[in-house]
């Protein structure tokens, strides 16, 4: 039964990597490289273990308009607060109070440490998926332009311990699909 589930593990990361794959390159994105990009032209930045939270912190802080997030789960330590999790929780409810549209939609799994109430309490929305179905896609979209989504959780675990692959994608078409996509799991509340 585990070489099964092994085996339906592995083959299921191939299946996301190709698909990933496939809309990357139907997108017309390259890898980002300082020669050859030209302005407008959608840029990925591939990401792994560690570099993911300066990543998400830049894009966060940054954000002019909305900050909209799919996850898993999202984490808050009390008893850790310096940590990359509790940090970034924080840029959310920051970038919430300069004015910027701050929405999550998580797993309702997501039940030991939380971030949702701090969230609330920080005027960002925060919607549980509660229809029977499992939200394990982990998706930031900034400003309808920039998308960051891969494997990382925004948990311990995802930000400062796991193995990781994410990549960072500057492209308005991409960033409309996934607002799309967003705003769907928004309205029917994850």
């Amino acid at each position: 039964m585990r070489g099964r589930l092994f085996i339906w593990g592995l083959l299921g990361g191939v299946f996301v990597g190709v698909i990933l794959g496939a809309i990357v390159r139907d997108a017309g994105i390259g890898y980002a490289c300082n020669s050859g990009a030209r302005e407008g032209t959608p840029v990925v930045v591939p990401i792994s273990d560690r570099g993911y939270y300066e990543q998400a912190h830049k894009a966060i802080t940054e954000a002019k308009e909305s900050v909209h997030i799919v996850t898993y789960e999202i984490k808050y330590y009390k008893t850790n607060p310096g940590s990359l999790e509790n940090r970034l929780v924080r840029d959310l409810v920051y970038a919430r109070e300069r004015g910027v549209d701050v929405r999550v939609v998580a797993d309702e799994y997501s039940q030991d440490n939380n971030a949702f109430e701090t969230l609330k309490a920080g005027g960002v929305g925060v919607r549980m998926d509660s229809n029977g179905t499992t939200t394990h896609a982990k998706l930031i979209i900034v400003d309808g332009k920039t998308v960051l989504l891969g494997s990382t959780n925004l948990s311990y675990s995802g930000l400062e311990v796991n193995n990781e692959v994410d990549v960072l994608i500057n492209s308005q078409e991409t960033a409309r699909y996934f607002e799309a996509y967003f705003r769907n799991m928004w309205e029917k509340g994850g």
